[in-house]
């Protein structure tokens, strides 16, 4: 395959319409639509409490209110279960709520402001109970004071356990020179998405069922799972994904929490229903960034080597499942990307009465690297080295295997010590003796901190594959059909530039249909950076079978074996004739003519997943790696941490667009700052208490300095061109980098995140009196 696009920086299909205002989202569907109910919810006052009673009647008959429901009003067939992972979350709270996210009912009427007035009119009688709100307290607490009888944990307060057992970690730690013993705190964090969570429900009245136009992760998940819910078949359910006004994971599962419960009025009035969260709403109701308490032991010798690594990792789950793979994740990264001998790694996500852990950037991938950078730090400030070095003495090269038991193979590209380098000198390391001085103000000290990462592609279960669908027009041009969506990661670029190199036509040519369960097959979730790997390889599978049926084909017309044939720039010809030339339209529509069909099916596997029975095994066919490096300024008076530099070197294996790679490495970049000095959700009696922009920080064009980055390539050879992916990966590093360079500021090590004024004053308050 000649590579005539892939690796070039191609403007985005969707750039210009985004930029103008022409793109329509979910919501302007909605306004341009006069046929539409509106529907609103009623959310409880509590994080925890029991439902007495409920009373519609003066909702009912107010103006312009079509319907009011409640679980009891739910159609025959609906299980009142759902969830991304399993179901378990209900549209309509029947006796009990456990999060005050959790609807009691709902109100469909011809105008929003009609909705509103009549939701806030039922009158709900709540008998309030305790909150729990600390996983590590509740996690022996037997039976669990939260679901009684959940429907896949029991009684259990846990719903989802791991471990790692990789040897006995036991005599490393009595062999070793240097044991670490911390533990660390990492927030819970929205998603910050611009766009709330937004659906329009419309049934069919001719054949049944319905269909979903909203912000999606997943459509042929939410087709599968919306469909259970409501007791259909999964052909009566259509889900086409709008353009996305951000996601980062949340709307793999956020947008069913408006879906429901439209769905529920549709199929009750048989009208078409809007739905939209507002902002407080989103907040309130939808997944988080789960919070994390990691204790995390280290054995090494004196000369930095890591010996061995014992972790207990207790996670935040919130109070429903969503999508609950984390413990599995929180537990295989626990090592980070060093060569470890011997581990035992544990994590266990626990029901509390806060908001449902769900996928964000990372899923759980930045809580573990945040732990074990943190400890790679505190071994080279306990041992006098470099934290570079001590960082390249440790990393898994070839051969080598990491603490799950996974051998590194040169061959999936490992371009780690590259990143690392890389970075290092662009920040200037070199320089770092000269950090942590003062600056003329005689306030303000200055540091700079690095911290490096891997990060598997795709799941890492199986079954795990993608199916796409190529047609070919008789014109020569072709239709894309794939199930993922379009979040703003560039996927339409991506999957236009792989197609029109390998069916040797300009971009022009080539249209992409996405996101419509309709018009696609499935390929899994948007998710896990795994489109540009899973997508682009069944991708090219479609198009090499639809060019070997049109060189065949074409073999007749140019009297020469297939084999000698080559398709260029929207022409057929014989390789290195380019006179020979015949228009690849006249190709396709002779193939038709002759019964040839102008459609394919490609497919796409990974290497299966096997785990062995102490969870040891090859869980990722590929790795994507990183380092992050920063110079930031700690204010000593007020506490404020300015990053000034930040930048990622990354190793992408084959970037297929590095416009939209950088993208993606900036966006991770920024939304790592956040994380790292700034987002934290604050509960309270599981409540919420910073429900807004005013009080839930996020960094703004002020905070964050011009992000610099640096593509690294080193091939997979699982990937299309060697690609690998890069939608999540920028972020995991950030926030132990930032603490790293207030190490090397102040000399202070905070095992704790956000590093907010607060916990920056405080922990110079104490450095003060100890000295």
């Amino acid at each position: 395959m000649k590579e005539k696009y892939i690796g070039q920086r191609v403007t985005r299909p969707d750039a210009l319409a985004k930029v103008t205002g022409q793109a329509q989202f979910a919501a302007d569907i909605a306004v341009h639509r006069d046929d539409l109910l509106h529907a609103k919810a009623l959310y409880p006052p509590y994080g925890h409490a029991r439902i007495l009673s409920i009373d519609t009647s003066e909702a009912e008959h107010m103006p312009g209110v079509v319907c009011v429901m409640t679980a009891k009003d739910l159609p025959a067939g609906c299980t009142n279960k759902y969830g991304a992972d399993e179901p378990d979350k209900p549209i309509f709270a029947e006796n009990k709520i456990v999060y005050e996210g959790d609807a009691v009912a709902a109100v469909a009427a011809e105008t929003l402001a009609q909705a509103e007035a009549a939701a806030a009119k039922i009158r709900v009688t709540y008998e309030s109970l305790p909150a729990y709100e600390d996983p590590r307290e509740l996690r022996e607490t037997y039976p669990s004071p939260i679901h009684e009888n959940h429907p896949i944990s029991g009684q259990s307060p846990v719903s989802l356990s791991a471990t790692v057992r990789n040897g006995d970690p036991g005599p490393a730690f009595e062999q070793a020179d240097v044991v670490l013993d911390h533990w660390y705190r990492t927030p819970m964090a929205d998603h910050a998405y611009l766009e709330p969570d937004v659906c329009i429900v419309e049934p069919d009245p001719v054949q049944g069922g319905f269909t979903i136009w909203s912000p999606q992760h997943a459509v042929q998940n939410a087709k599968q799972d919306m469909a259970k819910l409501f007791g259909l078949p999964q052909s009566k359910v259509r889900v086409i994904g709008t353009l996305a006004g951000g996601g980062f994971g949340g709307k793999e599962d956020s947008t069913y929490d408006v879906s429901t419960v439209a769905a529920a009025l549709a199929m009750k009035t048989g009208k078409p229903v809007s739905f939209e969260f507002t902002r407080d709403e989103v907040f309130r109701n939808t997944g988080k960034r789960h919070a994390e308490q990691i204790h995390h032991r280290l054995a090494a010798d004196k000369e930095g080597n890591i010996l061995a690594i014992d972790v207990d990792a207790v996670i935040d789950k919130g109070a429903y499942r969503s999508v609950d793979i984390l413990p599995y994740r929180g537990s295989y990264y626990a090592g980070g990307p060093y060569k470890i001998p011997v581990s035992h790694a544990k994590a266990e996500s626990v029901f509390t009465n806060h908001p449902y852990g769900c996928a964000f950037r990372g899923l759980g991938v930045p809580q573990a690297t945040f732990a074990m950078e943190g400890q790679m730090d505190y071994l080279a400030a306990e041992l006098g080295m470099d934290p570079l070095q001590l960082r390249l003495k440790n990393i898994a090269r070839a051969g080598d295997r990491l603490h799950m038991g996974q051998v590194m193979l040169e061959e999936r590209g490992l371009g780690l010590e590259e990143c690392l380098l890389k970075a290092a000198d662009a920040i200037g390391w070199k320089d770092r003796a000269k950090t942590g001085y003062y600056d003329n103000r005689g306030t303000v000290k200055r540091g700079k901190g690095i911290a490096c990462f891997l990060y598997g592609i795709g799941t890492g279960s199986s079954p795990d594959g993608a199916h796409c669908l190529v047609q070919a027009q008789r014109d020569g041009s072709f239709n894309v059909q794939v199930s993922q969506s379009e979040l703003g990661q560039g996927l339409l670029a991506a999957m236009s530039q792989i197609a029109a190199d390998a069916l040797g036509v300009t971009l022009d040519k080539i249209q992409v249909d996405y996101a419509d369960t309709a018009a696609s097959l499935l390929a899994g979730p948007t998710t896990s950076s795994r489109s540009t790997m899973y997508v682009g390889n069944a991708l090219l599978s479609a198009c090499k079978i639809l060019t070997d049926r049109f060189l065949g084909y074409a073999e007749g017309v140019l009297r020469v074996g297939k084999s000698n044939l080559a398709i260029e720039d929207n022409m057929v010809m014989v390789k290195g004739k380019p006179e020979t030339a015949v228009p690849l339209a006249e190709i396709v529509e002779g193939a038709y003519t002759a019964q040839i069909p102008l459609a394919a099916i490609g497919s796409w596997y990974p290497p299966r997943v096997f785990f062995n029975e102490d969870m040891t095994n090859d869980q990722m066919h590929t790795y994507t790696f990183g380092a992050c490096a920063v110079e930031i300024a700690v204010d000593t008076e007020t506490g404020i941490i300015a990053v000034e530099r930040c930048l990622l070197a990354a190793d992408v294996g084959k970037a297929i667009n590095p416009d939209t790679v950088e993208g993606q490495m900036q966006g991770g970049l920024t939304q790592g700052i956040g994380w790292s000095v700034m987002e934290e959700i604050f509960m309270e009696n599981g409540r919420m208490k910073n429900h807004s922009y005013h009080d839930y920080l996020i960094p703004t064009a002020m905070d964050v300095p011009d992000m610099e980055t640096i593509i690294v390539e080193h091939p997979s050879d699982l990937g299309p061109c060697g690609a690998k992916g890069i939608g999540e990966p920028p972020l995991v590093a950030t926030a132990p980098a930032i603490r790293s360079a207030f190490w090397d500021a102040t000399g202070i090590f905070i095992d704790e995140i956000p590093l907010t004024p607060v916990r920056v004053m405080k922990a110079l308050k104490r450095k003060d009196c100890a000295e």
